[in-house]
């Protein structure tokens, strides 16, 4: 006979597992109509309850969740690996898994998070799934890396994203340039709208063109970032710099450059934010609005371990870093155009 999951009488009753979990161990608040829901997907489904897994904490499994939203970027597997470190020397095992920027595939994830009976999660978020997030971290620590979840109050480690918008944009004014391209992130998050409002910000205060065209959506992928880069690039007027609003952005921004044939400074300038890790073979040099990669790493290892040993209750702690900029050879001042001759 197969066994019934918890997952299963969830979807049955058309409710989250943290309900089910709530009313199986009679704790919490659950509504009489939902409670008789899950009761007869219990009856029907003729449910089984595993004794060791009548919640999070009814054992101690020694494995902690973390799910990014791309294994493949290198700012991001920077992190897990100082949380990885710290929590072996914990003797803790864990579970890496990514979204892919997807709220369908993030709350497939939390689920199998909660199946797995993890001790802590660490999370870089897209943003959604407030809910189920909402059930998960009252039941275990959840520690919040990159990007808030409007409405959830837990422990937070960001950037200053909107600073580091502003400066960077700051800075090609300084040098000069006024028609200024930026390609941007996901606005459904909290790092690709406040990196973009920083930008737009500063466009507005350093009186550079508000030419609605230079401004386009990369999505924090490489291939739709190297689209908008090329229709930013073969503007009748291109943008004389351009700012990308992460790592994953840039690469899709440098190859649509180098289709195009453009030299980096000579033709464009070029200032992405993100860690100098991933661009030191790059040539000449990246521009960059640095991320304390390794302190943001540090700070959520610490956090996590002090959550999974220490036995008193602490108030969540919300921790916000200013990237810093980091000038080298892909910025100088714009070319001038060549005055017509009657």
């Amino acid at each position: 006979m197969k066994k019934i999951t918890i997952k299963e009488v969830a979807k049955h009753a058309g409710v989250s597992i943290g309900t089910v979990s709530k009313v199986l161990n009679d704790k919490g608040y659950v509504g009489k109509e939902t409670r008789e829901k899950v009761l007869e997907a219990i009856k029907l489904l003729n449910y089984r309850v595993n004794a060791n897994a009548r919640s999070l904490k009814a054992v101690r499994t020694k494995k902690v969740g973390m799910i990014v939203s791309d294994i493949s970027n290198p700012y991001l597997m920077s992190i897990a690996k100082t949380i990885e470190d710290t929590l072996r020397s914990i003797g803790h095992h864990m579970l890496l898994m990514s979204h892919n920027e997807n709220e369908n595939t993030e709350r497939e994830l939390l689920q199998l998070i909660v199946e797995q009976r993890v001790e802590a999660l660490v999370l870089i978020p897209t943003g959604g799934n407030s809910d189920i997030v909402q059930e998960i971290k009252q039941q275990i620590p959840v520690i919040l890396v990159d990007k808030k979840i409007e409405g959830i109050t837990t422990d937070l480690i960001v950037d200053d994203n909107y600073y580091g918008s502003y400066e960077s944009i700051s800075f090609l004014s300084s040098l000069g340039h006024k028609r200024i391209g930026v390609i941007y992130g996901l606005t459904k998050n909290s790092v690709g709208k406040e990196r973009l409002e920083g930008a737009l910000e500063a466009i507005r205060d350093f009186k550079c063109s508000d030419d609605k065209a230079l401004i386009k959506p990369g999505e924090f992928n490489a291939d739709k970032a190297y689209e908008s880069a090329t229709e930013l690039l073969l503007l009748p007027t291109p943008p004389t710099a351009i700012y990308a609003c992460n790592n994953t952005m840039t690469i899709g921004l440098l190859k649509a450059i180098n289709e195009q044939g453009l030299k980096i400074p000579e033709d464009i300038s070029v200032i992405a934010f993100g860690d100098t890790a991933q661009w030191d073979l790059i040539q000449p040099p990246l521009t960059l609005m640095t991320q304390p990669l390794k302190r943001i790493g540090v700070e959520a290892a610490i956090l996590l371990k002090n959550r999974l040993t220490m036995d008193e209750y602490f108030s969540p702690k919300e921790i916000i870093m200013s990237p810093e900029l980091l000038i080298r050879s892909s910025c100088s001042k714009p070319k001038e155009i060549p005055q017509k001759i009657d």
